[in-house]
């Protein structure tokens, strides 16, 4: 008998009779194995086509995620009920295939099994030929045309014929005045009938000016676009519909569909200024256009253009058509357009340096929409692929659904400050932040806060949708995904070391963004609004989160994820290890003394979230890249960061506000000792993390309690608090395997004591909804999930061998200026000198 591992929503066809499927599976090790044929199993569907291949696999070889791409239709309309898909290995023997791609120096020729062919243009980005019908990408009002840089394409199969043909395509455009943007696509082409399911992404690499660490919008190295998408023609009659409602060019010359704004109530929020701080949306929702003439309107809108050719009918769309706005789509006799980016309708959009914007569409034979689909929690938890998961209820539930009911639901907390937008859809409204605003005030427009991710709620709600199977978990953790890997992630190589390839801070706490956007900190801010406020700077070493971004990519494939996670963790390890010159090395040694950095000196590591980030993000690596060096730095930075022999009061963590994050840190050495287990590497590093955890939650048996018990010694006493908590139960839990009976009953008593504590608090807290809390809970409250299985005090090593030599004894400092000196490179010393010092650039010219 085989067992559901996920099943398919009914859902999914109500509004087309085809759907796309791509999702990550994760696998029991030693299940399957590269070269086993699997296919899925489902009554009630046929797959038109489909393919699976293993995206990461177990230490054996075995398959750890399978990847599952396709095209499926119920064998009946309507669908009435969810489909249980289950899946097995084939036996089906190789046949003899023929390629269907023909490589020309000027085409790729794809041949369908229709005996149809598609054509890619290798010399133009984005230029295919449905025979016809051609579909080309457009900027609009720019003559240049892109230089295509990369053109390559990948051949997918099931066990006996070809499947599909993904194509990647890189590119870039350079205007009159220097400045260059960068182009990538990556679409797929399902050979059972030309389908085509795909994505652009548009980025600016260049680096922000930031003055005195202000990051507005109106950089001179930004990039203004009128509207960029894709252009159809060659068919003979078009078509829009919106919401199954016609509206056709027949007897005019032009006609058009103009999002302008969200179509919501405050559709014109201060969410929206440009760099006049100044919102420029002419209207509410969106109009329909015929022959300048306005023949409808409304609020919301995600139309689809149909158009024909002689050989039949295709329909185009793109996902999230109004909550990206500003979005059109306009047609004439010659050629429909449809945009990706932006309308000619509105005001230019500003992308930002080191920004970049990335959309879906799909051209279709027939109307396609996109699968939706859960897990079976039980097959997450025997797979073992995710450390900690738990399918047991947590009494911390009813707080965590908040986040997808009531008033106070994510959902709602978009409308609050009208999170609509090409720029900020996705992203979730940080309303704690407006905390010290006067509730007296006559002001009652909305507080402009962005949350950019801080504690990962992308990983919290992933975590949160395998739990529970709720569609809506995934759907904000997917919105989030993609606006986090475009808009929060600084995508430029060209500032310092410090600040590229980083994860931009939330908005500044307690003040408004203003024209900052998502970067954090702008110069139309007010000062000195709460103590040691900062008021300047940008991507630091505290806020870097890629566990959810990971599990991301993992479920979904979605290349953009796998890219942040990378510039994310090579940004991180630069900011720890240095950036391999000598200024870089002169530069820590000036600032070796300074809290929450490397110090240098000694090679000792801070025991805060920023190392603790620092770990999680190099075991991401790991997971999705496989180098065994990242495991091995993790070892090593463990080392040089606490020791089994430390006397803790000397870490002075009872002072509170600029301590607590300690449990980060633990909370990723669990993990760490989890993988080593995984990897059967029970070797010098696993038995020092081991022995360290042991020493810290000894102490943290005999001196944590709830944060709250003291309010006086916290600068804001609020429920934040509680929250965090929940790490010190994570932590806990996870050492308690490795403890002696009495130790580990002690360990219980003082869990208790927090659960019940921190339970009582948040359910008569008002504070329970805010966004920072719920966060926290959704990452945290499955404590329960952090048990070490292998966890045995008989086999441990121990303490005394951890007094033989201390870690510092393995750090020179010469040493490391020696290799330094041993890769000295001029070229890039000058490079990292004009880029961490701009005014350089008049003498020494650009990086």
């Amino acid at each position: 008998m085989t067992q559901t591992v996920f099943t398919l929503h009914a859902s999914s066809f109500d509004d087309a009779p085809r759907a796309f499927i791509k999702t990550g599976i994760p696998c029991p090790k030693g299940k399957w194995f590269v070269g086993d044929h699997i296919e899925p199993v489902a009554k009630g569907i046929t797959f038109l086509s489909r393919h699976t291949f293993a995206q990461q696999l177990w230490q054996d070889g075995s398959i750890r995620w399978l990847y599952l791409e396709g095209l499926v239709e119920p064998d009946t309309v309507p669908i009435s009920h969810d489909i249980p898909i289950s899946l097995r290995k084939s036996a089906s023997a190789l046949s003899q295939r023929m390629p269907p791609v023909v490589d020309t120096p000027e085409n790729f020729v794809i041949r369908l099994h229709t005996d149809a062919s598609v054509t890619i243009n290798k010399k133009a980005f984005l230029d295919l030929d449905f025979g016809s019908l051609q579909c080309q990408l457009y900027l609009h009002e720019l003559a240049e045309g892109v230089r295509v840089t990369d053109n390559h394409y990948e051949l997918m199969s099931d066990e006996a014929t070809y499947q599909q043909v993904k194509l990647i395509q890189a590119g870039s455009l350079t205007f009159k005045n220097g400045k260059q943007l960068l182009l990538q696509a990556e679409y797929t082409v399902q050979l059972c009938d030309g389908t085509v399911l795909g994505r652009v992404t548009l980025t600016n690499p260049a680096a922000a000016s930031h003055p005195s660490g202000k990051w507005d919008l109106g950089d001179p190295n930004s990039i203004y676009l009128k509207e960029c998408g894709l252009r159809l023609q060659g068919h003979k009659s078009t078509t829009m519909l919106l919401d199954k409602t016609p509206f056709t060019l027949q007897g005019c010359r032009t006609l058009s569909v103009f999002q302008a704004s969200s179509g919501h109530e405050l559709w014109d929020s201060p969410v929206h200024v440009n760099a006049q701080n100044r919102v420029s949306h002419t209207f509410k929702g969106y109009v329909v256009t015929r022959e300048n003439e306005q023949v409808a309107s409304g609020n919301h809108c995600n139309p689809t253009l149909r158009v024909h050719d002689q050989s039949g009918e295709f329909f185009i769309k793109t996902n999230q058509f109004w909550q990206n706005f500003p979005s059109s789509i306009t047609a004439t006799a010659k050629h429909s357009e449809y945009s990706l980016l932006g309308a000619r309708y509105a005001e230019a959009i500003e992308l930002q340096p080191g920004e970049q914007k990335t959309r879906e569409f799909s051209i279709a034979a027939v109307p396609t929409g996109k699968a939706t689909l859960s897990f079976s929690a039980q097959w997450i938890d025997n797979t073992q692929v995710l450390p900690f998961f738990t399918n047991v209820p947590s009494v911390f539930q009813p707080l965590i659904d908040k986040g997808i009911d009531g008033a106070h639901s994510f959902f709602n907390k978009r409308r609050d400050i009208d999170e609509f937008g090409w720029r900020h859809f996705g992203e979730l409204y940080a309303d704690h932040e407006s905390a010290l605003r006067d509730n007296q005030s006559d002001d009652k427009s909305p507080f402009v806060s962005h949350y950019n991710n801080q504690y990962d709620p992308i990983y919290g709600m992933l975590l949160q949708w395998l739990i529970s199977g709720d569609q809506r978990w995934f759907e904000l953790a997917d919105d989030l995904a993609k606006h986090v890997a475009d808009i929060d992630v600084y995508h430029t190589q060209l500032d310092k070391p410090e600040y590229s390839g980083g994860l931009f801070w939330h908005t500044d706490h307690y003040v408004q963004a203003y024209t900052a956007t998502h970067r954090t900190y702008s110069k139309r801010q007010p000062c000195h609004v709460y103590d040691d406020h900062a008021g300047g700077g940008g991507p630091g070493g505290q806020h870097c989160y890629t566990n959810g971004l990971t599990l991301h990519y993992l479920l979904t494939g979605y290349t953009p994820s796998k890219n942040a996670v990378s510039s994310l963790v090579n940004w991180i390890e630069r900011y720890y290890e240095g950036d391999g010159t000598l200024l870089g090395a002169l530069l820590a040694f000036k600032n070796s003394a300074t809290p929450g950095l490397k110090n240098i000196k000694t090679g000792q590591y801070p025991l805060d979230r920023g190392t603790g980030n620092y770990l999680q993000a190099l075991l991401d690596r790991f997971v999705l890249f496989g180098q065994l060096k990242d495991i091995r730095l993790a070892g090593h930075v463990i080392k040089h960061t606490i020791s089994p022999n430390d006397n803790i009061s000397e870490r002075d963590l009872t002072d509170i506000e600029n301590t607590w994050f300690y449990t980060v840190f633990l909370q990723s050495l669990c993990r760490f000792i989890h993988t080593k287990t995984q990897l059967e590497q029970l070797d010098d590093d696993y038995h020092y993390a081991v022995a360290g955890l042991i020493h810290y939650a000894k102490w943290m048996q005999d001196n944590e309690y709830p944060y709250l018990d003291k309010p006086d010694i916290l600068e804001f006493p609020n429920q934040t608090w509680s929250g965090q908590d929940l790490r010190k139960l994570c932590v806990l839990h996870f050492a308690s395997a490795f403890l002696d009976e009495h130790s580990r009953k002690q360990s219980a008593t003082k869990m208790d004591e927090i659960a019940s504590n921190v339970l009582h608090r948040l359910v008569h807290s008002e504070e329970a909804s805010n966004t920072r809390i719920l966060c926290l809970l959704m990452q945290n409250a499955n404590y329960h999930g952090y048990t070490a299985h292998d966890g045995n005090p008989q086999t441990l090593v121990p303490l005394e061998k951890f007094k033989e030599a201390s870690p510092e004894s393995t750090y020179s400092l010469s040493r490391h200026l020696f290799s330094l000196l041993q890769s000295f490179s001029l070229k890039r010393e000058r490079s990292q000198l004009i880029k961490r010092f701009p005014t350089c650039q008049n003498w020494l010219g650009k990086p």
